[in-house]
């Protein structure tokens, strides 16, 4: 379970989060989405510690992570444990962020290996089986160059799903793709919601919210908007921003 409570991140004077609260049930996948400038990967790399949150606490099945708060001062975590909550967060970019000089199975066994200390032969046979789940085990020996965007992000995906974490993050990560190649890397992540994983996912993909989310978050000016059933978001929102960004979409 993921818990956000009261997130607020300003760069100098502009506030682009606003006091976000947000909670991720264990096998639950949200589905956060608003306009350009909202907050949406801002709140996303919070939660991984890419960007340090001004205020507030974040919350890993219970239990605050990155900070202690002892007479309400924030104290960061060491970068040993920081880090420790990183690899059960994976996350999952617009770009690729592939090693060009590794092979597609080099990249996937790079994070068990060096981060996990896993043993060679063992991250190989991981990496071989994450690559046939996202359908790739016949580009194991391929470069990054050699195969289409599509394909690099389902690398992308199974690099971090290498670490065996326990919730995926995803910051619009078909946004980069042309758009006959962003239905391959939907259907992996339908696959792993379909599989109980935890997942946050930013995005445009209105039909994918639709069909896959348990919650949608509407978020606008770096405040949460509306949240609730995509049905009921989708279909009957309440406020007056909501309607008008969907009627948007729809034109």
């Amino acid at each position: 379970m993921i818990e956000l409570k009261n997130i607020y991140k300003a760069y100098g004077n502009h506030e682009v989060l606003r006091g976000i609260d947000l909670l991720v049930a264990s096998g639950k996948v949200v589905v956060v989405i608003g306009p350009s400038g909202s907050g949406k990967s801002t709140l996303l790399r919070c939660i991984n510690y890419l960007e340090r949150p001004d205020s507030g606490a974040i919350l890993l099945d219970g239990k605050q992570v990155f900070f202690d708060a002892p007479l309400g001062v924030a104290r960061p975590h060491s970068s040993k444990r920081i880090a420790a909550v990183r690899a059960q967060l994976g996350m999952v970019f617009q770009d690729f962020h592939l090693f060009a000089h590794m092979t597609v199975l080099q990249n996937v066994m790079e994070g068990p290996v060096t981060t996990l200390k896993m043993d060679r032969s063992a991250a190989e046979q991981k990496a071989r089986d994450l690559l046939e789940k996202v359908g790739l085990a016949n580009r194991a020996d391929y470069y990054p160059s050699e195969i289409s965007g599509g394909q690099k992000q389902r690398v992308a995906i199974a690099r971090s799903l290498a670490m065996s974490p326990s919730a995926m993050l995803f910051d619009e990560p078909t946004s980069a793709l042309d758009p006959e190649l962003v239905g391959e890397v939907l259907s992996v992540m339908k696959n792993l919601s379909g599989h109980g994983m935890t997942m946050i996912v930013v995005t445009h993909e209105m039909t994918f919210a639709k069909e896959v989310a348990d919650e949608v978050v509407f978020m606008d000016g770096g405040r949460i908007v509306e949240r609730g059933p995509p049905a009921a978001l989708f279909d009957a929102p309440v406020e007056e921003r909501t309607k008008r960004f969907l009627q948007r979409l729809s034109h």
